[in-house]
């Protein structure tokens, strides 16, 4: 027959194999695991072996530190501001896309409950407000849930507008060069006036003074 999760901390063994019979007790608590089997054998009987086992889960868990939770805590992975609310989107096989805002929750025996209220049906910002007080209540009664929110709009009670959606957030560089308007008039270029080595060119009268001073000397 194998094994059978009977309860929470608690599952049935019956292994022919081994001849195996009887009820393990596990619990964890703060990275401690403590393992107990209660073999029909030697409490003769499966009735008695079952009560042995939950007697024991029992003593454990009030000795024992209770476990961390998470419940009501913001992760990171959380986009809508809201704990246990999210946004679902989804696409028919013919290519349509359907939106809606679920909640979801776990109860007391570790199961997961949720509920989800489509824009199609109720609208964006019903689905949003119906969501969250489901999971206010945490409850999968939609009924309970249109009753609830029928009160409040009567007294005028209003949840928060849903979210945004997020978008990726981008960086632009800047540059501290200045950007050229079009149509703007361009500055003339000044070239730098480089200085030749040519000699000045002397007006042909001071050629012919000079001449009449050499003559002088020769003489």
């Amino acid at each position: 027959m194998g094994t059978k999760l009977v309860e929470r901390g608690i599952t049935r063994y019956d292994i022919d194999e081994q001849g195996t019979y009887g009820y393990m007790m596990r619990i964890s608590r703060s990275g401690e695991h403590i393992n107990e089997f209660f073999s029909d054998k030697n409490y003769k009987g499966k009735r008695k072996a079952l009560l042995a086992a939950q007697r024991r889960y029992r003593e454990l868990v009030e000795s024992l530190p209770a476990p961390k939770t998470t419940k009501g805590v913001k992760t990171a992975r959380n986009q809508t501001g809201v704990v246990g609310v999210h946004l679902a989107v989804c696409e028919s096989i013919y290519g349509e896309e359907y939106s809606s805002y679920c909640a979801s929750w776990k109860t007391a025996d570790g199961k997961r409950n949720k509920i989800s209220f489509s824009f199609k049906k109720y609208g964006k910002q019903k689905a949003w407000e119906m969501a969250c007080l489901a999971r206010d209540l945490e409850t999968t009664d939609r009924e309970k849930v249109e009753r609830l929110f029928k009160l409040r709009k009567k007294k005028n009670q209003k949840i928060a507008p849903p979210p945004k959606p997020t978008k990726l957030a981008t960086t632009k560089k800047t540059t501290n060069k200045v950007k050229k308007k079009s149509g703007a008039k361009k500055s003339p270029k000044t070239k730098a006036v480089k200085k030749t080595g040519k000699k000045s060119v002397r007006k042909p009268v001071e050629r012919q003074d000079e001449r009449k001073q050499r003559a002088k000397r020769k003489k």
